[in-house]
């Protein structure tokens, strides 16, 4: 019950200020995992990102990753993703990513399981015109959980499901030109999902995201993401 209660209360803060976030943002994306063996696992995903009411941009991205399981709890994983945002007065930026994660499963219960996730991402930004090439390099902190609606079942075939995650971004050596503060970032998302099948599931995640860019922590932006999933194995080997 007091699980149940404090699932609630969350839902209802994060609507909260998901509604008085300053701007907002669709994200369509879709997910193909390759798993290769046992160990080896190569995922792509990609797709579309728009802003909007004073987010005015258009963004496309793609990236793959390569996870290595190293035990029932623990794997790594390193990947590449490109985006291309274009804005209004047309300034194109295209972003180079490179990243490297260690990810633990823990603690695991009988039918549910949270995944902490630590990630190093190095970012390297271009432009169209006549503006400086810059690099930045951040650090990822992930907490994420799903579980069935039915809490006695597993996720399988024609289940639904939610999922809640909190993460945390951090400027190790400085993300930009003067700014130097080393918490960025917090993203905090609740969703629903349904697996259609052993291979499919289609996801739909609510996020409110709050960016800090200086030392004062009540100086800061918001934005409200609404994200669309749809996962696929496909071409998975039993």
């Amino acid at each position: 019950m007091i699980f149940k209660r404090t699932i609630v209360f969350i839902c209802i803060l994060l609507l909260a200020n998901v509604l008085n976030a300053q701007k907002q943002e669709l994200r369509v994306l879709v997910l193909e995992q390759f798993k290769i063996d046992p160990s080896w696992t190569t995922t792509f995903d990609g797709g579309f990102y728009k802003g909007y009411n004073g987010a005015d941009w258009t963004r496309w991205g793609i990236r793959n990753l390569t996870a290595y399981k190293l035990s029932g709890n623990v794997s790594v994983d390193v990947g590449f993703m490109y985006n291309r945002t274009a804005t209004p007065d047309k300034v194109v930026q295209s972003e180079f990513r490179p990243h490297q994660s260690i990810k633990f499963m823990y603690p695991r219960m009988a039918h549910m399981s949270f995944s902490h996730r630590f990630r190093m991402e190095e970012q390297f930004y271009t432009y169209n015109r006549d503006r400086e090439n810059k690099n930045a390099s951040r650090f990822r902190y992930e907490i994420k959980t799903k579980r069935a609606f039915n809490t006695n079942k597993n996720i399988e075939a024609k289940t639904p499901y939610w999922m809640a995650s909190v993460e945390f971004f951090f400027n190790p050596v400085g993300k930009m030109e003067h700014d130097h503060i080393l918490f960025n970032r917090g993203r905090h998302g609740i969703g629903i999902g349904y697996k259609l099948n052993s291979k499919t599931s289609l996801e739909g995640t609510l996020f409110y995201q709050h960016t800090h860019s200086n030392t004062n922590f009540s100086d800061y932006s918001d934005i409200a993401i609404f994200n669309v999933y749809i996962k696929n194995s496909l071409f998975s080997r039993k």
